[in-house]
């Protein structure tokens, strides 16, 4: 797998956890299919751009704690949802970058509680544990 490039959007500002070579283009979409569709528009305008997905998150100890948080968002959030474990979003947010729906995501919280930053270090740990070859 190529390394996914993970952003934080809090307090108004939009950073990246990892360290990415390319032009940076955020998009926002209600759900994977319309991403990988305004992939393949921003990419046939320019391939050497990454596009990175606005993924609004909520991550607790189960699926029924994280998705409480949701009860706050709008329903006119543009945004795909993600609620449950960080194994889970990791799992996620490889499987965007393998389906070539976006080169990258930005997390987004669903809740004031949410420390992005810190979760955005575990996610990352996760795809890296992926990413080793498992002993036999």
């Amino acid at each position: 797998m190529t390394a996914v490039r993970l952003f934080v959007a809090d307090r108004g500002e939009w950073d990246e956890l990892t360290d990415g070579d390319r032009h940076a283009v955020r998009v926002s979409a209600p759900d994977l299919q319309q991403a990988r569709r305004a992939r393949a528009r921003i990419r046939a305008g320019a391939e050497d751009v990454a596009v990175i997905l606005d993924v609004t998150v909520s991550v607790g100890a189960d699926f029924r704690s994280a998705r409480s948080a949701f009860a706050a968002v709008s329903d006119a959030d543009e945004t795909v949802r993600y609620a449950g474990t960080v194994d889970g979003l990791a799992g996620l947010i490889a499987d965007i970058e393998m389906a070539d729906v976006a080169d990258g995501v930005t997390l987004l919280a669903a809740g004031p509680r949410q420390d992005l930053r810190a979760l955005g270090r575990d996610v990352l740990a996760r795809l890296a544990a992926r990413d080793q070859p498992q002993a036999s």
